[in-house]
């Protein structure tokens, strides 16, 4: 199995002293699948970069809809168009994502494309959506991999968000998306090979993953622990704590296993 770390940052940039880098976004392979998970602005230039044919991705799963994980319009929009120049490329795509964003979607295109609300155009792939919040816990097949996502709080319970566990290839890969300490993300990431989890809290903001729903490295090195994790990735950090730090933090919670901070376009293979 293998991923490839297409942003492993936030929604800001720009910051003094704190090194760009892109939104979320992970390609993980297995070897039969490609799959996405996330889809945040400016992806297909970050997919060019790393040498993916970004019209040829059929597996997308989407965290929930925050604008720096969900900027699906417009891939989905390049997509038509290359569709539309050069012969079908793509004539379907599997979006696995909260209910907010299956059930909402096509509100959306039509506000971004007025000219074809209903995607009548034989330009666009078919698109076929999979609701994995209704309820809480869902299963998926995407070919021989089992694909379950898992609801988890964020956003002051507001947000309509999920967790994702692939199991492929006898390894278990998890994606937390943005969540903050819930019972979804602790069941999501039991006996993980590889668990890409987010880090959005300063290392200090002790409330954040009980009040908005971001984890601090600490509490979600607590996680990776009880759950028997292999190997722990923090990804959509804000860079504000330093690398160190950041693993200082996660080792006060017990955790001894295998630990990185994500960099954009790193790979990883487990």
């Amino acid at each position: 199995m293998k991923v490839t770390i297409l942003g492993s940052g936030t929604c800001g940039s720009q910051m003094p002293g704190v090194e760009n880098r892109q939104p979320p976004a992970f390609v993980v392979q297995s070897e039969t699948q490609t799959i996405m998970f996330d889809c945040s602005e400016g992806v297909r230039f970050r997919l060019e970069k790393a040498g993916f044919d970004y019209v040829k991705i059929n597996h997308i799963c989407i965290s929930h809809s925050h604008p720096d994980h969900f900027a699906f319009v417009h891939f989905l929009q390049s997509i038509g168009c290359i569709n539309s120049w050069l012969g079908p490329h793509n004539e379907r795509i599997d979006l696995y994502a909260p209910r907010q964003i299956t059930e909402s979607f096509n509100t959306l295109w039509a506000m971004y494309t007025p000219d074809d609300p209903k995607r009548e155009k034989r330009i666009w792939p078919h698109l076929e959506m999979h609701s994995m919040t209704n309820p809480d816990k869902q299963e998926r097949r995407i070919g021989e991999h089992k694909l379950t996502s898992y609801r988890v709080y964020h956003g002051f319970g507001n947000v309509d968000a999920c967790a994702f566990r692939l199991e492929a290839d006898e390894k278990v890969f998890v994606y937390s998306g943005d969540t903050g300490e819930c019972a979804g993300i602790r069941e999501a990431a039991q006996g993980a090979d590889l668990f890409l989890c987010e880090a959005s809290a300063r290392i200090h903001d002790v409330e954040n993953p009980h009040k908005y729903g971001h984890l601090t490295p600490k509490v979600a090195g607590d996680i990776a622990l009880k759950a028997g994790v292999k190997h722990l990735v923090f990804f959509h950090y804000t860079g504000l704590n330093t690398d160190d730090e950041m693993i200082a933090n996660c080792r006060e919670s017990g955790y001894e296993g295998e630990l990185t901070i994500a960099k954009d376009f790193q790979v990883l293979t487990f």
